[in-house]
């Protein structure tokens, strides 16, 4: 009986043991990892292409040359970002006497980082706009990956107003009520309703007491992986909710789910931009643009594109509910609006316009955005330009293209 004990003893102990000495060899391991990774990685994103920011969660790494891929033809593209982290040259400060500047807002459609600098809106437009005034123009890129209107009022209101902008254009994307709704956990609201700033987690972290367990990166490890789990086989139904990847271009849908809530709040920094803009004497112009699944069932049509993003294959979402919602709360604002959706959804062959693999413009959807952009402002903003040209609707977005090809 004694025997049999001991012997029970010796195998829970050798157990034990075993278990202790894989925990220790599996620390070590995720700590020469983690060593690895700190050395090839000098930011917290996997491409070091962000960092974290205290004040509008995250900021492209300044004085920087980014190296990516075409998802479509695996072309290598390269591009700069200055010492503000911004897409392109060095801007002085303050603005030179007869420089027309123009600040774009928005995400990943205004950074373009699949594309090369002659080929984003942004250069386009300024060409454009170059050939109708004396004036030395600049369109300077502020796109930042997942932005909403909420980042772009941060980013605007803590470095970017020092640009002395004539003109701020946000670019509003279909992805900036999910976006908005995922930064506003992080954001200080003020007495006043104004948003302050939005801290990344990594700021936080370093002011708070940390726990024990928080020094152990299995603890951590562990974490991660149920919680990765979760999402991979979350129950039928959580795939398509706001906090997900799938559930991003949710309200774009013929019926939606009630995100009226999420909407409103994802359209009240706009009037925090606007107030910027008035303070700075500089005009204001909310501009907007669809989606691919927008203007074609065969737009973006790459091997499971649609299905990252939780578009069904082969629709059409036919819905002007967000176009005529931005509308609406731009004559609210008195802020001009403009809606280029028409122009992509009237045009011959629109898959043309979009990329394959991402829900992004292609060379030629850029162009035409930039031309759509440049008789808007021509139109709206008078008085510095040599020569007027016909509004959109007055010419056919083929001869909008010509100048450009």
């Amino acid at each position: 009986m004694i025997r049999s004990r001991l012997r029970w003893l010796k195998h829970l102990t050798l157990a034990l043991l075993t278990l202790v000495l894989l925990a220790v060899g599996s620390e070590v391991a995720l700590r020469i990892e983690e060593y690895r990774q700190q050395e090839s990685v000098s930011s917290y994103d996997a491409d070091g292409f962000l960092i974290p920011s205290d004040v509008s969660y995250h900021r492209i790494r300044p004085l920087q040359q980014v190296t990516r891929k075409h998802p479509d033809t695996e072309e290598v593209v390269q591009f700069s970002i200055n010492s503000m982290g911004l897409r392109g040259k060095e801007y002085a400060i303050p603005k030179p006497t007869g420089v027309y500047r123009i600040l774009c807002l928005g995400g990943e459609t205004v950074l373009a980082p699949e594309m090369a600098d002659e080929d984003t809106f942004c250069v386009r437009l300024e060409q454009l706009l170059q050939k109708q005034t004396q004036l030395k123009v600049e369109v300077i890129n502020a796109g930042v990956p997942d932005a909403c209107p909420l980042m772009s009022y941060l980013h605007l209101r803590h470095s970017l107003s020092g640009l002395q902008p004539d003109l701020i254009l946000f670019n509003f994307d279909m992805s900036d009520v999910a976006n908005d709704h995922a930064l506003r956990r992080f954001t200080q609201i003020g007495d006043t309703g104004v948003p302050l700033c939005a801290m990344h987690p990594l700021f936080e972290e370093m002011n708070a007491p940390e726990k024990l367990e928080s020094h152990f990166l299995v603890y951590r490890y562990l974490l991660r992986w149920l919680g990765d789990y979760w999402v991979q086989n979350q129950p039928a139904g959580l795939d398509r909710d706001i906090d997900t990847p799938q559930g991003t271009f949710l309200w774009l849908e013929d019926h939606p789910p009630d995100w009226s809530v999420y909407v409103r709040q994802t359209l009240e920094p706009i009037q925090n931009i606007q107030q910027i803009s008035q303070g700075t004497y500089s005009r204001f112009i909310l501009a907007t643009y669809p989606k691919p699944w927008q203007v074609s069932e065969s737009a973006m049509s790459g091997k499971n594109a649609r299905a990252a993003v939780g578009v069904r294959e082969g629709v059409k979402y036919g819905s002007r509910f967000p176009f005529e919602l931005l509308e609406t709360y731009s004559k609210q604002l008195n802020v001009p609006y403009c809606d280029t959706s028409p122009v992509f959804q009237a045009i011959q062959n629109p898959d043309r316009y979009f990329l394959e693999n991402v829900p992004q413009f292609s060379r030629e959807g850029h162009a035409l955005y930039a031309r759509e952009l440049a008789l808007y402002i021509l139109k709206e903003i008078p008085g510095i330009w040599s020569d007027p040209v016909p509004s959109p609707s007055e010419q056919a977005p083929q001869q909008a293209l010509a100048p450009l090809r």
